[in-house]
This record gives C-alpha cells, sequence and structure tokens, in this order.
C-alpha cells in the first residue's frame, strides 16, 4: 500500500468535504471512490486504444 499526501488550501478542503458529504462519504472514502472511477476510465481507455500495427493492418 502507498501513502499519498495531498495538500489543499482551506477553501479546496471544505469544497472537497461537501462534495464527498452530498455523496455520503468521507473524505477518505470519497479519495478511494475517484481512484477507483479514474482507473477503471483508464483502463477502459487502453482496451479500446488500438495499436499502431493494428491500424496499419486493417488498411492493407
Amino acid at each position: 500500500m502507498r501513502k499519498i499526501t495531498i495538500r489543499l488550501n482551506e477553501k479546496d478542503y471544505l469544497d472537497f468535504l461537501l462534495e464527498s458529504n452530498e455523496h455520503n462519504n468521507t473524505a477518505v472514502e470519497q479519495i478511494h471512490e475517484i481512484i477507483k472511477y479514474y482507473v477503471l476510465i483508464r483502463r477502459r481507455r487502453v482496451k479500446l486504444k488500438p495499436t499502431s500495427k493494428e491500424n496499419l493492418d486493417s488498411h492493407i
């Protein structure tokens, strides 16, 4: 497991807490949800992105 430290100014932190509360999450739970979302999106992009060799072969 890795430890991540994020520095936020007070206004950004309070806005983040408000967003977390709207989703009925703690700040830590909300961060986990955000990370899972972006990892999922990244993995889908990689699956959908064809390699350059596939592109060349498909045009022959």
